[in-house]
């Protein structure tokens, strides 16, 4: 069983021997005379970029909350929605071939990758996350509270310059993904 490391590692092995083949044979012999190792060496590069932006989007997955069974649901619908999107005719998957196949492009491609995550961090997920914040405390002391993480938002101030992040009860535990934006924004 292949690891993700040795995955990764061969889909970058892989975009580099199809970027040096390009470099000393030229697109015509390598679509025709060598043809079969050719379209074999595309479908590697092009089964890889579709594996690493699975990882990317498993790794990088957003946290919920276990009792918000309708929010959970709402979620996973629309990131459904946005998948069936991106595999459609000229979308996605076409441009990470334009981007890595066409253009040898690896920045193109992982930028590509990085926006798919952020389309689903900032239309879909951001709403669902911001409705689990919740303001807490009297007035003058007021934080922020997320019932996801169960941790309170320690606004960055001048006396706590590495605030900015999420924290437990006894400021442990820092987290500094995915602040609120309630409309009392916190500075």
């Amino acid at each position: 069983m292949e690891t993700d490391i040795q995955r990764l590692t061969r889909f970058y092995a892989d975009f580099e021997k199809l970027v040096h083949n390009r470099e000393k044979v030229s697109i015509q012999q390598l679509t025709t005379q060598y043809a079969r190792s050719y379209n074999t060496l595309v479908a590697e590069v092009m089964d890889g970029a579709v594996w690493f932006h699975r990882k990317y989007l498993e790794v990088f997955a957003f946290p919920t909350h276990p009792k918000d069974e309708a929010g959970n649901k709402w979620l996973a619908q629309k990131i459904a929605s946005i998948d069936a999107e991106e595999k459609q005719i000229g979308r996605l998957t076409e441009q990470f071939r334009a981007a890595l196949i066409d253009r040898l492009d690896m920045d193109k491609y992982e930028n590509l990758v990085y926006f798919s995550y952020e389309r689903r961090r900032l239309d879909i997920f951001d709403p669902y996350w911001q409705r689990h914040n919740k303001w807490v405390g009297p007035p003058e002391r007021r934080l922020v509270y997320n019932d996801i993480f169960n941790k309170y938002w320690w606004p960055k101030t001048q006396e706590h310059p590495d605030s900015g992040c999420w924290v437990n009860s006894d400021y442990s535990g820092r987290d500094y993904r995915f602040p609120p934006q309630l409309k009392e924004e916190i500075e």
